[in-house]
């Protein structure tokens, strides 16, 4: 007996809601979802900030708008009282349960959301991007997984392996500390106090690279054939040492590689590309290891050997130290400010008494596992963090700085 009466019913809400829409008006939302931070001033409901203090939130404004559960990977909306995506970190913005974007749980084998910090699928550990339990909670998913710990754990191994570390005898002059925005000269005399004869097959080959570039970067390499074969003979000895044998082996395990390790190696650091116009005149190896300068200012110039050579020659100037910290025998991580040729570094920084390939380890490491973001490395139990930064250029993924952060 309360079929016709549902019916009726129906049909007047029909008719009602036609009436509306003839009349030319409209029917009011009440729903949250896709209007997160909005306020219309005419909805039936709203879903920005303000709405808590006025009491016209939309019954679902919490679970719509506050909660990241189902909704990791969202676009990034400004008006938005809080974010679920891979910026919202950076900007200090994230909802409140932001870790439930941060881990697997519930989440394996959901479909890729491009602006999600990490990934529960099973493409992930080809692109490094899986979260740190994936392997756990996912049924071991796969071998490509690496997290924090893995790479602290092999960066301290690799400093173990690195067997032309001179750490232990290099002697610095730190003097006064400065900071990134000050101009005074707080260390007057040459930060490198004594560094031993430089023999090591690596170091010479290394050394052999550093006058095949141009200073400046708006200025073309000729990138000859003989620059060609320096590079080529420099990367059989890198390769050959007990540490790049360890880096590859575990690159390979974590799926990071397609090829060999010195394949991605000489495509990554050695691709010539532009960073000024059309000029073919920066690699991401002659920016973080030997330098280059635009403008009046210092690019890159992240290599100690590098720097060591070019105080030696009297073209460049230490000011002071900004950070660092202690490793032991296996050197110093030093930020500090410095001037090249008259052009100013207001902050760089080295790892002071590894060798090259311990560097290009590391950098590489951290440059495929955490691009453009900070990699937690470890020496001597000390921790401290690479930053990369990628350059795409040509259809190519390429180096485009890479340096220690204290």
């Amino acid at each position: 007996t309360t079929r016709p009466r549902m019916k009726v019913l129906s049909i007047v809400i029909l008719a009602f809601v036609v009436a509306i829409i003839e009349a030319g008006g409209e029917i009011k939302s009440t729903s949250c979802d896709g209007r997160c931070g909005e306020n219309d001033g005419s909805s039936g409901c709203q879903c920005d900030a303000g709405c808590t203090d006025y009491g016209t939130c939309c019954s679902d404004y919490e679970e719509a708008c506050l909660r990241c559960e189902g909704r990791c990977g969202a676009d990034y909306v400004v008006i938005a009282p809080c974010q679920c995506n891979d910026e919202c970190s950076a900007h200090n913005n994230c909802c409140d349960d932001f870790d439930v974007c941060l881990t697997c749980e519930g989440r394996c084998g959901d479909e890729y959301v491009a602006n999600a910090p990490c990934h529960c699928n099973d493409a992930c550990p080809a692109h490094s991007n899986c979260c740190d339990d994936y392997d756990e909670l996912c049924d071991g998913g796969g071998t490509g997984t690496i997290t924090d710990d893995d790479i602290r754990a092999l960066t301290e191994e690799l400093s173990t392996l690195d067997s032309n570390n001179l750490g232990s005898e290099v002697v610095i002059d730190m003097q006064g500390q400065t900071t990134n925005s000050d101009h005074n000269d707080v260390a007057p005399n040459p930060l490198m106090s004594f560094v031993p004869e430089l023999t090591a097959e690596t170091i010479v080959l290394f050394e052999t690279l550093r006058d095949n570039y141009e200073r400046s970067e708006s200025v073309a390499e000729d990138n000859t054939e003989a620059e060609q074969g320096e590079v080529s003979v420099f990367l059989d000895a890198v390769m050959a040492t007990p540490l790049m044998v360890r880096l590859e082996e575990f690159m390979t395990e974590k799926q990071v590689l397609s090829g060999s390790l010195r394949e991605n190696i000489a495509e990554a650091w050695f691709t010539l590309y532009s960073r000024s116009g059309s000029t073919l005149g920066s690699t991401g190896f002659e920016h973080s290891f030997i330098g280059e300068v635009s403008g009046g200012s210092v690019g890159g110039f992240h290599n100690w050997i590098s720097y060591y050579r070019e105080e030696q020659a009297g073209n460049s100037d230490y000011k002071g130290y900004i950070e660092y910290a202690d490793l032991g025998d296996s050197g110093v991580v030093l930020t500090s400010r410095f001037t090249w040729y008259e052009a100013n570094k207001p902050i760089g920084g080295f790892i002071i008494g590894t060798s090259p390939e311990y560097d290009l380890a590391i950098f590489t490491l951290c440059f495929f596992t955490r691009p453009n973001r900070q990699c937690s490395v470890q020496t001597n139990g000390v921790q401290y963090f690479i930053q990369t930064y990628e350059m795409k250029y040509d259809g190519l993924t390429l180096v485009a700085s890479a340096y220690p952060v204290v």
